[in-house]
Parts: structure tokens; sequence; C-alpha cells
């Protein structure tokens, strides 16, 4: 199974190239992208267990300085 997830991330603008370089070289990231509006950048990620994507996000995203916050929807596939 393959669970792919979108992670919304609030930084400073000011830190935005550093961390966007930061976060494409993490595994399981498949995307990264920067917005303009609340948020200010976008991330695709594609992991094989909801527990895999939990350790990402807490031990490996959540741990690089500079990001402020973070929201993350899972996508919903029915096969």
């Amino acid at each position: 199974m393959v669970v792919t997830a979108y992670t919304l991330v609030r930084t400073d603008r000011s830190k935005l190239g550093k961390l966007i370089s930061k976060i494409s070289k993490l595994r399981f990231v498949e995307e990264v992208t920067p917005v303009y509006g609340e948020y200010d950048i976008v991330i695709k990620t594609e992991t094989n267990s909801i527990e895999e994507l939990n350790f990402f996000i807490y031990n490996e995203l959540r741990k690089i300085s500079g990001l402020t916050a973070t929201t993350t929807m899972i996508t919903f596939r029915k096969r």
C-alpha cells in the first residue's frame, strides 16, 4: 500500500529557499512547491504506511529548524 500525503508548511519567508533545499533531500519526498497564501510550502510524500508517514513527519520533517507549523492531509483512494 502506498500512502500519499500533502503537508502544508508555514515558515519565515526569508528561510524559504534553504528549507525547500533541505526538505527536497528527505526520503519519501516526491515534490516540494513554494506557494502563496496562508502556507509557504506544499510537500508531497509517498510512504508505505501511516506509521512510516507519522515517523517522517515527527522525526524528520519537524526537526528542521525554521518550520513554524505543518498541516498534513492524507489522500484517500478507493481501489
